[in-house]
């Protein structure tokens, strides 16, 4: 290789004659010196002098936090897919208008220099990130689900299916987008340790749960084909975040027939790898053919997707493991072919309801699930009549179930009912006059019966007091000892326009007599003229006051002269 020789010539020759050299390799390979000086050094050459004490301190003054500031920009403004967008030298501009960078401190070819040196520049940026290759242990371990849009085919009324002109759609003409009503979806399942894949569409709005549900039984049950024998619920399954995906009813039904679905970071493409492959593989051996025979409806449509299915699945062999598919998927054991529950077990599982799953423990350990009675007499901490369970389905062996309590699952089993000629009674029960079988002691009664020994010790007797002897009453002022400042009140003031009570003539009268004694006929006489059959009270008291001070009461002479006044 030239690279090598140049770095030995340079290698070998005095420092004087290296300038020969590179110009005969300038002529020879158009490269600038520069850059062959830098292909000799990365092929071993060394020119021996010593290093620059300011090696690696740019001559710039730019800062490492300046360049990643940079770099930001570019790397912020990125576009989902295209990546960096933003040219170096806007982001250098907006940078110098912002005051993060002097304005002349550093050229943009210099700041492209610096963000590839630091693995910062745009097609560093743009590179994808490393991912970690994942395997499957088996036929059915791991299936991949995924949806896409059937962009260039679509169902246009009565005339079925038409084929999109990309004259007419496109991202200047989004209009016509609009006109379709409803959108031919793409529906793929790929069995991760085959490859072996199943699809068909759905001419409808958008993904939604059911068309999932739908497309997931169908899968899982098979064809009635043995050319086809793809079927079965698998142990994992792969698949996006989407609304429908990620459904409360397909993550729950998914969980009732014990299928883990492992979480993934969104956008993710290359988890879904195997699938992203094969709907580009269903777009060139089966998409492309219907421009030469269209279907025109989506029963035909969904026909000829199983057929292809089947061809495609037995007769091309696949890149990884060098074998057709179907015959790579026919490896699976009897154990790892999980078959698909009845039906109506299916249509249980994807209406569940915690409500309609949920029982409340009967007084003798029991639940009822479909007329059958389940015992739970070895649950610990269960609670008869009071703890509540809810049961967990098992698809796979009818008849059994699980319960779950305090978040842990206890398998229960059924409790057989004798039949008509014994009674139709639980076969556990106890016979009357001959048995008597106790039921275990609850958590609540042993609870009990420690806080009833505790009270009254074992021995108890008639009237006993709990707990005798405790101090209850008669010392609780003595836990008081804080010593409180008197608060002063403040008087209020009384109207007492609005709150003087009368009182007869007759009380007034006895209260003066009780006070002064005897008065004259012609003071009485006075008195009643001046206030009548009644007098309020605190007239009543000045009065008296008056005549008990000086011995009478007012100044006119007599009572005509009262009265005149």
């Amino acid at each position: 290789m030239w690279q090598i020789e140049l770095a030995d010539s340079l290698s070998r020759t005095d420092p004087a004659n290296r300038t020969e050299i590179i110009e005969q390799y300038v002529k020879m390979t158009g490269k600038t010196p520069t850059h062959l000086y830098r292909v000799a050094r990365k092929h071993g050459f060394a020119t021996g002098r010593t290093p620059r004490k300011d090696r690696g301190i740019r001559r710039s003054g730019i800062t490492d936090k300046q360049v990643k500031f940079v770099a930001g920009l570019v790397h912020t403004t990125s576009r989902e897919v295209k990546g960096p967008i933003m040219p170096v030298e806007r982001a250098l501009e907006i940078a110098v208008d912002s005051g993060y960078i002097e304005a002349g401190q550093i050229s943009p070819a210099g700041m492209r220099g610096i963000l590839r040196q630091e693995k910062v520049n745009p097609a560093s940026l743009k590179a994808a990130d490393p991912h970690t290759r994942m395997r499957s242990l088996h036929p059915n371990h791991t299936h991949v689900f995924d949806v896409s849009v059937c962009i260039q085919y679509y169902l246009k009324g009565k005339k079925g299916l038409q084929i999109m002109d990309e004259r007419d759609f496109y991202k200047n003409k989004l209009h016509n987008f609009a006109k379709i009503k409803t959108r031919l979806l793409r529906y793929v399942i790929v069995d991760h340790f085959s490859g072996m894949f199943y699809f068909r569409y759905f001419d409808t709005t958008g993904e939604t749960q059911n068309n999932l549900y739908e497309f997931l039984i169908e899968a899982w049950h098979g064809r009635d084909d043995d050319r086809f024998p793809f079927r079965g619920v698998p142990f994992n399954v792969l698949m996006d975040s989407g609304a429908a995906n990620s459904s409360h009813a397909v993550v729950s039904f998914l969980s009732r027939l014990d299928v883990n679905v492992p979480e993934g970071r969104p956008y993710n493409s290359a988890r879904q790898g195997s699938v992203e492959v094969t709907h580009n593989y269903i777009e060139r051996w089966f998409e492309s053919g219907l421009r030469l025979q269209p279907a025109h409806d989506l029963e035909t449509l969904n026909a000829w997707a199983l057929d292809s299915c089947i061809n495609l699945n037995a007769n091309r062999v696949h890149t990884r493991h060098g074998m057709p598919r179907t015959q790579c998927w026919l490896m699976i054991k009897q154990e790892q072919l999980r078959e698909l529950p009845a039906p109506e077990i299916l249509s249980e599982l994807y209406s569940y309801t915690d409500e309609n799953f949920t029982r409340t423990v009967n007084r003798d350990y029991t639940i009822a699930y479909k007329g059958d009675i389940y015992n739970l007499k070895h649950v610990p901490g269960v609670v008869p009549g009071a703890s509540q369970v809810r049961i967990i389905i098992k698809p796979y062996e009818p008849g059994k179930i699980c319960a779950v309590y305090n978040e842990t699952v206890y398998e229960v089993e059924p409790v057989r009912t004798l039949p008509y000629a014994g009674g139709v009674f639980l076969e556990n029960a106890a016979i009357i006059g001959q048995e008597y079988r106790s039921k275990p002691e609850s958590v609540v009664q042993q609870a009990k019966k420690e806080i009833e020994n505790m009270a009254y010790g074992e021995d108890r007797q008639k009237d006993q007091v709990p707990f005798a002897g405790l101090r209850v009453f008669g010392h609780q002022a003595e836990k008081v000892d804080l010593t409180y400042i008197a608060r002063k009140g403040t008087p209020m003031e009384i109207d007492r326009a609005v709150v003087d009570k009368q009182i007869s003539f007759t009380e007034f009268l006895k209260r003066l007599i009780a006070r002064v004694g005897a008065i004259t006929p012609d003071l009485n006489a006075r008195l009643r003229t001046e206030f009548g059959g009644s007098i309020e009270i605190s007239r009543a008291e000045e009065v008296i006051r008056e005549i008990e001070a000086d011995g009478r009461w007012g100044d006119a002479p007599n009572t005509a002269q009262s009265a005149n006044q």
